[in-house]
């Protein structure tokens, strides 16, 4: 790993003015395959690593140089960007030292002398997808089904057959539109009468709670947690018992990309707002979470598709932290394109599994081992391809 990096603080700070204004041409840029072997020659490829020791990221940043050079429009460090982010930065580097910033992976991999322009500007660049809504419970029989918000913002349920979900769909609350806007669902007991209910934040980004009935319906509407907007900008949430009293909480992702836990007190309400991992915006970048005992301690865990498209798992403490991040199904960006997670023992065979909806709109189920991981990849509802789209 090299150990000389980049201009002094100082020089950072005269140039990143000019370098951060510059438009950079091919002669000042490589392309993203000469980039990947840097990386590999610098971290073993590793966008995320972190090791302590003052480097961040694939490329090896410095925090200095990476302020300098504009990287924090990004993310505080650079371990905490995505590939793309780092690349886009460390151009701007290779403008102004040249691959000498990279004394012994840079001429290494002919990082001088490729000129290739790592990501061409699109004009018109796809949308990024909307993340579905959905969730996994009990709502109605003794077997886990999924519930989701469809194309015409209905919640519909699906109970399942075993691993399998049975064709069809459920209204829960009618058919009249209610649930649009909403931002992101999740379900639990959250009044203590044993039947599972659904929270969401709202188009006015208030969680609200529908409660259930037993009988696969919903009722209700009330705030969880004031009518002050307090939810605006969350990503993502999931549900459980984080901090081991025996009430259903909800943790989520917030604006400044830190996973908050607000405890439940059992009776439909919420309070708090503590981060369950530091507060340095660890989850920029994730694009779904989930929650179970994946690990089979008998505590809560977070499991989450990361800014590089691979299933994280971050396990649970019993006391309202999180701790961990390792890699549920190997580093290959599987997850790429999926929408949605849901966790589940949906095998029936006392371990928790994660289901989502993948690029082609498919509920593809993945069989917990028990111990951390999950393997598979199999259709969960028969018929047409594509099922899950709108949703």
């Amino acid at each position: 790993m090299n150990r000389k990096r980049l201009l002094s603080t100082a020089l950072i700070g005269l140039v990143s003015c000019s370098v951060l204004c510059l438009n950079l041409t091919a002669a000042d840029a490589a392309s993203v395959s000469t980039w990947d072997k840097v990386a590999d020659c610098e971290s073993t490829g590793n966008w995320s690593i972190n090791n302590g020791n003052g480097f961040y990221g694939g490329l090896q940043f410095t925090s200095s140089t990476w302020k300098g050079f504009g990287g924090e429009i990004y993310a505080p460090r650079a371990d905490l960007a995505t590939k793309q982010q780092q690349i886009l930065i460390a151009e701007k580097v290779l403008a102004v030292q040249g691959q000498g910033a990279w004394p012994n992976c840079g001429p290494k991999y002919g990082l001088g002398n490729d000129h290739a322009t790592p990501y061409p500007t699109d004009p018109t660049p796809a949308p990024a997808p909307a993340m579905a809504r959905t969730v996994a419970g009990v709502f109605s029989d003794l077997s886990p089904g999924i519930a989701g918000i469809d194309a015409n913002n209905n919640m519909k349920y699906y109970i399942s057959d075993g691993p399998a979900l049975v064709p069809g769909g459920a209204d829960m609350l009618g058919s009249n539109g209610l649930w649009k806007g909403f931002k992101s669902i999740a379900a639990g007991d959250f009044n203590g009468d044993g039947k599972q209910d659904i929270a969401g934040i709202d188009a006015y980004d208030n969680m609200k709670l529908y409660t259930g009935d037993g009988a696969g319906h919903l009722g209700g509407g009330t705030n969880m947690l004031g009518s002050n907007g307090l939810w605006k900008g969350f990503k993502s949430i999931a549900a459980g018992d984080f901090n081991g009293d025996g009430k259903q909480d909800i943790a989520g992702i917030d604006a400044y990309d830190n996973m908050k836990l607000y405890t439940g007190d059992g009776a439909g309400q919420l309070g708090g707002g503590a981060n369950m991992l530091g507060s340095t915006g660890l989850w920029k970048g994730f694009k779904s979470i989930t929650s179970a005992d994946f690990n089979g301690d008998g505590k809560r865990d977070i499991a989450g598709i990361d800014a590089y498209d691979n299933l994280k798992l971050y396990t649970g403490d019993g006391a309202g932290q999180l701790g961990g991040g390792t890699n549920m199904l190997g580093s290959t960006g599987l997850w790429k394109g999926f929408r949605s997670l849901v966790a589940a023992d949906f095998s029936v065979d006392g371990k928790q599994d994660i289901a989502g909806i993948d690029a082609n709109n498919n509920m593809m189920l993945y069989v917990g081992n028990g111990a951390g991981t999950v393997s598979g990849g199999t259709n969960m509802l028969s018929g047409p391809s594509g099922a899950w789209a709108g949703f």
